[in-house]
């Protein structure tokens, strides 16, 4: 049995069993015959005895470890989202960084497994409109099974979740734009709640204080986080998804809440492309007031939206189902 050392650069191991793209990228190497071994250190890449392949997420902190497995001679893979490409979101001077980052990891790369479009994108444009051949695309996934929605009881609530630890991602996410565009909303529709939901911190902070400025503490509710099973059944009653996200790398949650039908309403930015396809409600994120009127759209016409659910429901399956990367992966691993 083959053995791959599976690194990212998170603070606990306990990170690969919370993130989903990691814990279906895990489970997806298992289901191959693989035994993963899991690892946040670099040191981990210098036991050349006990691994055969270094699979690694992001092109940054994972360059030294690839660097340490090919000395080794060991077969290297790349994934994960590469946000500090995209120039409507990095700086110049961020933008320049990761693409320095990027190139020296594509040298030590047997394979980049690209997870969007507007990645693969980036990559062709530092590379002059060529994408190197070692880059192949496959979206993330999730477990279609759990969250397809099956006619579950909706009711009257808007869900966005992120991350919140820090100040930066609530504001990247459009976390604050959800709840100033909901203190309009509710003015007119006071039956319905957002729920947020994501790991607390100084952003959670933040958007508490939001929310009590605007004096709508009784229509939304901070949930922290939450198990899986938890959000599954949240997205299964809840009608609408906000994912207001002024760029995205992937958006599996907004994939995760159209499977279990809901009306997703987002920036179209970066990998939301991908994810909702032409299955949600794009915003103006420099508009509050096209954000509330597309908010009030979809609450007054949710009750004709069940052929359009369905669409969206198909589209994730099509696309985003486990065995599709499953099966890219298979086809990847075959060839190195």
């Amino acid at each position: 049995m083959k053995r791959i050392l599976f690194y990212s650069s998170v603070k606990t191991k306990k990170m690969f069993s919370i993130q989903s793209y990691y814990r279906n990228d895990i489970q997806i190497l298992k289901d191959l015959g693989y035994r993963v071994l899991l690892s946040n250190s670099v040191c981990d890449y210098f036991l050349f005895w006990k691994y055969d392949i270094g699979f690694f997420y992001f092109y940054r902190y994972s360059l030294l470890c690839a660097i340490i497995a090919k000395f080794f001679n060991k077969k290297t893979v790349f994934t994960g989202g590469i946000d500090y490409l995209e120039p409507s979101f990095a700086t110049l001077k961020q933008r320049k960084i990761q693409e320095a980052f990027f190139k020296i990891c594509n040298c030590f790369s047997n394979v980049n497994i690209i997870v969007s479009s507007t990645d693969e994108d980036n990559i062709r444009r530092i590379y002059h409109g060529r994408l190197p051949n070692k880059c192949i695309k496959s979206f993330h996934v999730i477990d279609f099974e759990s969250f397809e929605y099956k006619g579950e009881r909706k009711e009257k609530i808007f869900t966005t979740i992120a991350w919140m630890v820090n100040r930066d991602n609530v504001y990247r996410k459009g976390v604050d734009k959800t709840v100033k565009a909901f203190a309009e909303f509710v003015k007119l529709f006071p039956d319905y709640r957002l729920i947020i939901v994501g790991p607390s911190g100084v952003g959670s902070e933040e958007v508490l204080s939001l929310v009590s400025k605007l004096c709508i503490e009784k229509y939304v509710e901070y949930k922290g986080s939450i198990s899986e099973e938890e959000k599954i059944q949240l997205l299964k009653k809840s009608m609408f998804y906000t994912q207001l996200s002024i760029y995205e790398g992937f958006g599996i949650a907004a994939i995760e809440a159209l499977a279990a039908g809901n009306i997703v309403i987002h920036s179209g930015k970066g990998g939301l492309k991908d994810a909702v396809g032409n299955n949600g409600y794009i915003v103006n994120l420099f508009s509050t007031q096209d954000i509330v009127s597309t908010f009030r759209s979809v609450a007054s016409k949710q009750g004709f939206m069940a052929e359009q659910r369905i669409k969206a429901i198909q589209y994730v399956k099509n696309n985003f189902s486990y065995m599709k990367r499953l099966q890219d992966f298979q086809k990847i691993f075959n060839k190195i």
